[in-house]
Order: C-alpha cells, then structure tokens, then sequence
C-alpha cells in the first residue's frame, strides 16, 4: 500500500534535528545544515557530530538499523572499512524522524577517486555479517518515490515521463534479476564515491561513510564511479580508480545495465525534494529529457 506523501516526501527540520539530540544527549546549538538530498544531514559544530535524519517510515527504520548494524561490525575488522557510529543507543526515533548520530570527520584534502579502491577491495574480501541484510532491489528508491509523487495534488513528474520511467525501470529490473554477475555476491555499499570517503585517523587509511543503502548484492555496484555517466568524470581518474581495485568493469558487457539502472535509481532524491526546491525541479526535469532522448552528452549537476 502505498504510503501518505507527508510520510516520506519532506525531510525532518530543526524541531526533530532538537528532539532527537535531546534523546541522545547532545548539543543541536549552532547546527548547521550540510546538505538535503534522500536525508537531512546537520553538523553539530559542539560535539563535532554529524546527524543524518530521515522521515519516520518503516523501511527508512529497517535502513537506519541495519546501517548500525553494518558499521558497527565492519569498524570491528581488523582492517576497518567503515566510520562507526557514535557511541549510544541508536537509530533515535521521534519526531517524525530517524536519526543516527556519527562522528564528524572532515577530509582535507578530499579524496581522489583512486582512494576508493582500497576500502572496496577489503569491503568486498570480506564474508558476509552474522546478521540479517536486505538483498538489493534495483530502482527501490525511484519506485517509492514516483509512489509518492503520484498522490500529490501537483506532481513533479509528468504522466507521460512518469510512465516513461516506470516501464523502462521495470524492463531494467527484469534484465537484472537474470544477470549473472562475474566478481560475485556479498555486502556493498551501493552508493561509493569520493564525496563518501573520510580519513580514519588511527590507521591513516580511508574510511566510507553513508551505508544507507547497504546490503547483500553483486560486487559491481560498487564500482560505478568507475564507468562512463552523465557526470562526465574524467576518463582517466576512473582508470586508475579501476586499476587500483584491479578489475575493469568496462571490459564486462553488462555494466550497462548497472550505469542505466543507477541513472534512473538517482531521480528517486530529486522526485522527493522537487515540490520544496526549484532547483532540484529544475534538474529533475533536465536529466529525465535527457534519459528519454537518449542524448549521452547532457552533463548532469548534484543539487547540494
């Protein structure tokens, strides 16, 4: 059934940004919004804490939990992959809100693409957690959110472009659910890019941040940032990002497959915050032109 748009289509603000501090014992004084895309993401400038808040929605629960989880025990590996969360009880949930509470890392300098490759390489060597894990649902994101868009009094997609992305989004699934992926099954990230690198300050090394979206699912989700998109990253970063992780996805058929269903997957955000943000309207609009012309050579922007 699908859920209320007031459920999941406006992120949490300042009264639940203070209500779950409160909770967990820490300082919302001076916060400071650091971006809104699928969360609410606030520094705590006090207590050098960063504060991701999603709406209060089952599945967002079942996703906070499970990151917690996930952190908790990939922080405890001999090679660290993961920042751990923040110690105490965790999601909080109030408000209308799940947060979960991290330790701010700033990264200076920023990471490089080629920076990515080590962490992956020991996320993707290692067995899978002694714990329940959702499986990998391509475009979960964009089906939920065009759900939501659907019951509100103005869409933010069109009927035409809505049914557009719902058909080509189904023919993808079904292509992935009988693809056979060559570098195996196992626990990803889902969502690794250098914007989710943060410098692990015992080991000197790289540590990824934003496990949202972790769960069991082919290694070769992770290696996105590797391939040719709508960003336009330059060619010879992702080679040696691909050279470093020491497999080359370009040279397996099906990667494809995997940037298309990316591409389609990272609407879902801009769907959400369309109605309250011109600009994320404005590039919504331009990147489902772009998909539905086919036309390659559109460069795509991130709405902070």
């Amino acid at each position: 059934m699908a859920l209320p748009v007031s459920q999941d289509s406006e992120l949490p603000g300042l009264p639940a940004l203070r209500k779950v501090c409160r909770i967990f014992g820490t300082d919302p004084t001076d916060a400071r919004l650091l971006h809104q895309r699928s969360n609410a993401v606030f520094l705590l400038p006090g207590d050098q804490m960063v504060v991701r808040l999603a709406p209060d929605t089952p599945l967002r629960r079942r996703r906070a939990q499970t990151c917690i989880d996930a952190t908790r025990w990939l922080a405890d590996q001999p090679e660290p992959v993961a920042l751990a969360p923040a110690s105490g009880e965790q999601p909080v949930v109030a408000a209308g809100a799940v947060a979960t509470f991290w330790p701010h890392r700033p990264t200076t300098p920023p990471a490089s693409l080629t920076d990515l490759a080590a962490p992956l390489r020991r996320l993707h060597a290692l067995p899978v957690p002694p714990f329940p894990l959702p499986r990998y649902q391509p475009m979960q994101r964009l089906f939920e959110a065009l759900t939501l868009d659907v019951e509100r009094p103005y869409p933010a997609v069109a009927e035409g472009d809505r049914a557009w992305l719902l058909d080509r989004a189904r023919a993808l699934a079904a292509t992935f659910a009988a693809t056979v992926f060559p570098l195996g099954e196992g626990l990803v990230h889902t969502d690794a890019h250098t914007e989710n690198l943060v410098r692990d300050p015992g080991h000197g090394g790289w540590l990824l941040i934003d496990w949202d979206g972790t769960c069991l699912g082919p290694h070769e989700l992770d290696l996105l940032t590797g391939i040719p998109d709508h960003f336009h990253e330059p060619e010879a970063d992702r080679r040696r990002f691909l050279a470093a992780y020491g497999y080359d996805i370009l040279d397996w058929p099906g990667w494809i497959l995997l940037r298309d269903i990316t591409e389609l997957h990272a609407l879902g955000a801009y769907i959400r915050l369309a109605p309250g943000k011109p600009a994320a309207a404005a590039e919504l609009q331009h990147r489902i032109q772009s998909l539905r012309t086919g036309d390659r050579s559109v460069r795509w922007h991130a709405i902070p």
